[in-house]
């Protein structure tokens, strides 16, 4: 009774190691960025507003703008908004002409990203730049002012490199060449 007690145990250890190794779980998809959820999102910053115009062919396109002036203010730009009207953005002021990029890292809209000099004339525009990125977005040149507006509004509107911009009811210490710090100089090599 032992000897067969002991065949019978013996043939179901043999039996259950022969089993075939289980397939591994499938691994989880790579899944988006997760958007805060709204206990996460941050209470608005309360910034100045004035207004950018911007003069194309088809006549001026005006926009109520907040102004993103200081450093806190910039990173956190456009972050966490959930709309934008047509007649509203942002305008990102700097101290001086500089190669500018931005990024839509916890943005949930897209959003065109345009690029002013210091003469107050549009470089380039980034169109409908995909929220909820870290990829840099930039254009050639150097920019001093960038105004974001709902993504997609540029073309609708007609609103191109090389047109020019105003400002009304910001303060012109924020906007005027006369109070631009000029870009440092390029090291110079030795002959």
């Amino acid at each position: 009774m032992r000897r067969s007690l002991l065949a019978v145990v013996a043939a179901a250890v043999l039996a259950t190691s022969c089993q075939a190794p289980a397939s591994p779980a499938p691994a989880p998809a790579p899944s988006a960025p997760r958007p805060p959820v709204r206990g996460d999102v941050p209470p608005r910053l309360a910034l100045e507003t004035g207004v950018i115009i911007v003069d194309t062919p088809q006549g001026e396109r005006r926009f109520k703008v907040e102004l993103a002036v200081k450093d806190n203010e910039r990173q956190r730009g456009l972050m966490y908004r959930e709309s934008l009207a047509d007649d509203e953005g942002m305008v990102f002021f700097f101290e001086r002409m500089q190669p500018l990029a931005f990024w839509m890292k916890n943005t949930f809209i897209p959003l065109d990203m345009i690029f002013i000099d210091d003469a107050l004339r549009i470089v380039g525009i980034v169109e409908s730049a995909e929220p909820l990125t870290t990829t840099s977005r930039r254009v050639p040149g150097l920019s001093r002012f960038v105004l974001e507006v709902r993504g997609g509004l540029s073309a609708e509107l007609g609103i191109a490199a090389g047109q020019r911009v105003r400002f009304e009811g910001v303060p012109e210490a924020l906007w005027s060449t006369s109070t631009a710090t000029p870009a440092p100089l390029p090291p110079q090599g030795t002959p």
